[in-house]
């Protein structure tokens, strides 16, 4: 029961909470924890470490551009950047989990390991699922930004301005982002029950 709440606590935290250093933390202590009660189960437990480097990274480099950032640089290249480095990390994670199996596989075997109990499991579907839809996100965001800014580009201002109000995504891309996270939050910790452990079927 203590889960479920937790798993409940996560989500509306994730969905409403506007500190994204908090949101990482969270994250990050439910990937450990998931290792930790996963220890001899090879599949969570690389799948939850790919995921604990890519998002520490990912906030260390946020967290510098978010120090060091530059008054006198455009606000469509700031925006730019800050949703490049969402849509890269997206992807990485997306390859990442598409190939964890065969690096498991390579991990296991360097070490003279058996990897017949390594296969992709039914969470890391419902993960590649949701980051697709996070690349889809931040690619309309990318698209978005440069559409509105068409004038720092050197389009004619007529032209510009009638692309200039493109901002729902803009405005709405925090909350987006948030949901999903709620949702990535949700999977993360499915990884500590059976059926998200279970073997993908492709048959199914």
């Amino acid at each position: 029961m203590y889960k479920l709440i937790l798993i409940f606590l996560g989500v509306i935290i994730a969905v409403i909470s506007e500190n994204n250093l908090l949101i990482s933390v969270m994250i990050i202590c439910s990937l450990l924890s998931v290792m930790l009660t996963n220890k001899d189960n090879h599949n969570i437990l690389h799948l939850c470490l790919g995921f604990l480097i890519v998002k520490t990274l990912d906030m260390l480099i946020l967290g510098n551009i978010s120090k060091s950032s530059d008054e006198t640089i455009s606000s469509m290249w700031v925006n730019l950047t800050i949703f490049s480095i969402h849509l890269i990390v997206d992807i990485v994670l997306f390859v990442f989990v598409l190939f964890r199996a065969p690096l498991s596989r390579l991990i296991l075997l360097a070490k003279n390991k058996s990897v017949e109990h390594i296969f992709m499991c039914q969470s890391e579907v419902a993960f590649m699922s949701l980051f697709i839809v996070f690349m889809l996100v931040d690619l309309a965001a990318i698209i978005e930004n440069f559409m509105r800014h068409l004038d720092e580009m050197g389009f004619a201002i007529e032209t510009a301005e009638t692309f200039s109000s493109w901002t729902w995504i803009f405005y709405h891309y925090s909350d987006i982002k948030s949901l999903l996270t709620g949702m990535s939050f949700i999977l993360i910790w499915t990884m500590i029950f059976s059926a998200g452990q279970q073997k993908f079927n492709r048959n199914i």
